[in-house]
């Protein structure tokens, strides 16, 4: 059976995908809920040697910051275990400037550092030479649409927010199907 591992499993988005993940084997991380399956300080690597044994694919949902150093213990704990997964890592739009408008960060007020650090935390990732997607939303609960539309990276993204109910069911069906292995896709409102 396939194990999923779902970092920040204290997110509303995680909780979301964490239930409709049926047919497979979910665990859950968090940094901040000590009732989760796996807790500790997200920023060392000795965290997560036990959270990743047997995964087969993980879930990032870390939001805020520090989310570079928090991908660095994970795949430092991979690299220790001579494991190899398939990463599933939300990010944000705006991260190259590729948003056609203005796009505010809920709860960040260093936006530059912030998305340096989104940017240093998909280089993570990408260089881990293991297969990977990176899903960059845009979400708003109150103003967000039920409909997605997928935009490839180096692409114009307008500011079309979509629903965090939308963006999960976008993240399953990528755990469950992989249909953009090694792609990084922006995901939006039609």
């Amino acid at each position: 059976m396939t194990k999923c591992l779902i970092l920040g499993s204290d997110q509303p988005v995680a909780q979301l995908v964490a239930k409709q993940l049926t047919g497979m084997e979910v665990a859950g991380f968090s940094e901040v809920d000590k009732n989760a399956d796996f807790y500790g300080d997200a920023r060392k690597a000795a965290t997560y040697m036990e959270a990743v044994k047997g995964v087969d694919v993980i879930y990032s949902d870390f939001v805020g910051m520090d989310v570079d150093w928090k991908l660095e213990a994970v795949f430092t704990a991979l690299r220790k275990q001579q494991q190899t997964v398939r990463t599933v890592m939300r990010s944000v739009a705006g991260i190259d400037q590729e948003v056609d408008g203005p796009l505010t960060y809920s709860g960040i007020t260093d936006v530059k550092e912030f998305l340096k650090q989104q940017r240093y935390g998909i280089k993570i990732v990408d260089e881990a030479e293991m297969p990977y997607t990176v899903l960059r939303p845009i979400i708003n609960d109150e103003t967000g649409s039920n409909q997605v539309q997928l935009i490839n990276e180096g692409q114009p993204v307008p500011v079309k927010p979509v629903s965090a109910a939308a963006f999960a069911q976008v993240v399953v069906d990528e755990i469950q199907n992989g249909a953009h292995v090694n792609q990084s896709i922006a995901v939006i409102g039609q």
